[in-house]
Formats: C-alpha cells, sequence, structure tokens
C-alpha cells in the first residue's frame, strides 16, 4: 500500500502537493481568523486599551506557546522520515514520546504561571492599565497549557502522515469554536478581555478530544494501546532524537519569538495607537505566514519520506516543485493586500487613528509575503531532513542582524522602521537558509550508500 502510494505521488506531484498543501493552508489560516474575529469583537469597543491588551496577551502566549512548537515541528519530521522508512513501530511508539513530552511541559507552565507572567509583564513593560487586562486574560488562559501542547503534538503525527485533512478537521474544530465562544462571551455576555481568554481554553480541550479521534481512526485503537503498554516506547534511549531535535527548534523558536515580541514592545514605546496598529498587522503577519506553511507541510511530509528512503533526486524535486507553489502564493496573497488591505482593516476597528496608522504600513503588509516566503518555506525543507541544527544557526544568524537593525530604523522612521526591521530579519533568514541548504543534499548524499541514491 505505502509503495502504491509513493508511486502516486511520484507520477502526480503537482495534483500530491495541492492534496497536502491545500487543506493545510485551510486548517493554518483558520487559526489568523480567530485573531480576526477576536480584534473585531474588542476592536468596536470604544478604548483602545482593550485591542492593545488582547494584542499584548496573545504575543505572551504566543511566546510561551510557539516556543514549544517543536513539538510539532519536531514529531512531524521524525514521523515523515519513519513513513519512508516504513518503520511503523518507530512511527507509533513517536506518538506516545510527543504526547508524554507535551503533557509533561504543559504542567510545567501550569506550576510556573505566576514566575512566567511577571517576567512577561516586565519584560514588555506595558501601561498599568493595559498590564491589569493583560494579567486577567494570563490567569484564565493558562489552563490551556496542555491542551494546547497536545494539539502541537498530534498535529506533528497527522503532518507526518501527509494526513492534512485531518490536520484541518482538528483545526476547523479548534478555531470555529474559539471564534465562536469569544464572539458569545465578549457580544453577548459583555466579558470582555476575560471572555476571549475563556473561549480560547474551552477551544483548546475540544480539539484534543477531536485529534485523539482522528489517530484513533488512523491508526486504530488495538496498535496505539499495544505502543503504550510496549516498554521499548518509554525507554530513555527512544526520546534520545526527539530530546536532540527539539531542543534545538526551541532555541531557533525562542529567537523567532523574542524578534516578534519586540514589535509590541517597541511599538508600545510609541504610544497606544501604535500598539493597536501594530496588534492589527500582527494578525494579517499570521494570516500569511500561516497560509505560505501548508506549502512547507507539503515538504515536511514528502520531502521527509524521501529523506528517510534516503532519495536524493526525490528531495530536491519535492523541495523545487513546493517551493514554485509557495512563490505562487505568496504574490496572491500580496495582491490580496495591495487591492483590501485597508478595507479588511476598516472592517477590523472603528478607532480612526488605529486605521490611519495602519494603512501608512500596508505597503510593508503588501511586500512581506514576497519577501518572507523563502524563510517559511526553508523551514520545511529543514523540517523534513529533521536539520534543526541548521534552524537554530541561520535563525541565530537573522535574529543578531535584526537586533541591530531595529532601533535605528524605529529611532529614524518611526512605526514604518519597526515594520521594516521585520521584513529585514524575514528575508535575512530565508537568505541564510537557502546558502545551508547545499549542506543536507551532501548529507544524505554521504549517509547513502549508491544504491539508494
Amino acid at each position: 500500500m505505502q509503495t502504491t502510494v509513493l508511486a502516486q505521488q511520484s507520477s502526480q506531484p503537482h495534483r500530491t502537493i495541492i492534496t497536502i498543501a491545500f487543506p493545510a493552508i485551510l486548517a493554518n489560516s483558520s487559526a489568523p481568523l480567530v485573531g480576526l474575529v477576536d480584534t473585531w469583537a474588542i476592536g468596536h469597543l470604544p478604548d483602545p486599551a482593550y485591542l492593545a491588551a488582547i494584542g499584548l496577551g496573545s504575543i505572551i502566549f504566543n511566546f510561551i506557546f510557539w516556543a514549544f512548537g517543536f513539538l510539532r515541528m519536531g514529531t512531524t519530521g521524525i514521523v515523515a522520515q519513519a513513513r519512508g522508512k516504513n518503520d511503523t513501530n518507530t512511527l507509533i511508539a513517536g506518538i506516545w514520546r510527543s504526547a508524554a513530552l507535551a503533557l509533561g511541559l504543559g504542567v510545567v507552565l501550569l506550576l510556573a504561571q505566576e514566575l512566567i507572567l511577571l517576567l512577561a509583564v516586565k519584560a514588555l513593560a506595558p501601561p498599568e492599565t493595559i498590564a491589569q487586562m493583560t494579567t486577567e486574560y494570563f490567569h484564565i488562559r493558562i489552563w490551556a497549557a496542555p491542551a494546547t501542547l497536545l494539539v502541537y503534538a498530534i498535529s506533528g503525527v497527522l503532518f507526518g502522515m501527509a494526513k492534512t485533512r485531518a490536520v484541518l478537521v482538528q483545526q476547523l474544530v479548534l478555531n470555529i469554536s474559539n471564534a465562536i465562544l469569544n464572539v458569545v462571551f465578549v457580544v453577548v455576555f459583555g466579558l470582555g478581555v476575560a471572555g476571549v481568554a475563556w473561549g480560547t481554553l474551552i477551544a483548546q480541550y475540544l480539539a484534543v478530544l477531536v485529534g485523539l479521534w482522528l489517530l484513533v481512526q488512523i491508526f486504530g485503537l488495538q496498535v496505539l494501546f499495544a505502543s503504550l503498554k510496549n516498554t521499548q516506547t518509554w525507554l530513555l534511549s527512544g526520546f534520545k532524537k526527539l530530546i536532540v531535535v527539539n531542543g534545538y527548534i526551541f532555541i531557533r523558536t525562542i529567537l523567532l519569538m523574542t524578534a516578534l515580541s519586540l514589535v509590541m514592545r517597541v511599538a508600545g514605546s510609541l504610544g497606544e495607537v501604535e500598539m493597536a496598529a501594530s496588534h492589527v498587522i500582527m494578525q494579517y503577519m499570521l494570516l500569511i505566514s500561516l497560509g505560505l506553511d501548508g506549502f512547507a507541510h507539503a515538504t515536511e511530509a514528502l520531502a521527509g519520506s524521501a529523506w528517510g528512503k534516503g532519495t536524493v533526486k526525490v528531495f530536491r524535486n519535492w523541495v523545487k516543485l513546493t517551493g514554485i507553489w509557495a512563490l505562487a502564493a505568496s504574490i496572491a496573497y500580496a495582491i490580496l493586500f495591495w487591492l483590501a488591505g485597508n478595507a479588511i482593516t476598516a472592517a477590523l476597528t472603528d478607532i480612526p487613528a488605529v486605521r490611519a496608522s495602519v494603512e501608512t504600513l500596508m505597503p510593508l503588509v503588501v511586500a512581506l509575503p514576497v519577501v518572507a516566503v523563502a524563510c517559511y518555506q526553508f523551514d520545511g525543507v529543514f523540517i523534513a531532513a529533521t536539520a534543526a541544527t541548521a534552524m537554530m544557526v541561520t535563525m541565530a544568524i537573522a535574529f543578531v542582524i535584526y537586533m541591530l537593525a531595529l532601533q535605528p530604523l524605529t529611532t529614524r522612521f518611526g512605526l514604518q522602521g519597526l515594520w521594516f526591521a521585520i521584513l529585514l530579519f524575514m528575508a535575512v533568514r530565508g537568505i541564510a537558509q537557502a546558502i545551508w541548504y547545499p549542506r543536507l543534499e551532501l548529507k544524505l548524499t554521504q549517509w547513502k550508500t549508491p544504491s539508494h541514491l
């Protein structure tokens, strides 16, 4: 069966990419749409402080949870390579190891919540009114931590199996329920910032239940339980690759989230309006990145399987073909914001000052997808190869250049300079990864004997 599937993928490559990428795009894009719904619900309240507080709270939890995004990325690469090798035992064991790691880290976050909040507020230094609202939001949403990390681990398995339709189901349940609950709690019951937190909390646990049901449908309850009871699954040696890969990706993600978190801190120093405008632009950036990540996910599954089989030419071909599709999608996003960006902003907020501030940034939003597509796509390539060290090093290079440019650009050009620094950061990431890429092919060539190539 696996051989037949791989043969179909090779004979119909573009159809295969579309079949994997489009459900992933829909799944990914539904997440920032929740942010847009939150922005709509809060953005029609009279004080921009509410919108700024939601933006700050989102930044804190993006930093916390995205720092553990390795649970998704590391799992995807390991599962995809095991699928390419037809190694079912390793694949199923990887599910339980990732789930156990997710639950353990979730409990740690709950135990450390007061310290995390203290450090976050101190680091981001919001005005007092915004800090109080953000604290209320944090104390509710933090209890979603175990569920959120479990969703990452389950998604990693589904992406590695190229089951993006299953990912779509899970994400739609998560994000549609989240959006509906947020609107009900904020607009109907008037709970404000707390309503957004409660909606997110409940939706995350619903998504875990759906994800577990999907895994049972794919693998069967008997197979999953057999691996759960197998002592080999829980040997520390079995966790070695997962921990090593995840450790480097963790550092890489910390650098990424630090760079993005600084946006709200620097914008806050410019004023409440600039902070609120940056929150709106953040939603646009999430919409773009998670949409383009659909093709990166296709790369993870297809190139990851080729890496597991040791086929260099097939690996290279999937990288090239998915890259072409990603570039086309980035141009489509640019056209969308060029034609309708200001209209979208007008629908999100009634505050004239915020609208005007976002409008001055719209040319940068139009440029963002075309500039950033390379780094998003190469992330998929490196995950496919479980090249976690390369992901960390190239991110570090981009982070250093970003930090050197951030203050001078902001001082000279204000909010526009701040967001131009983000574009520079994305561009340098892509360039560094492109320079590193030949090393991946060389490693794969040296890893396998000529009979495998």
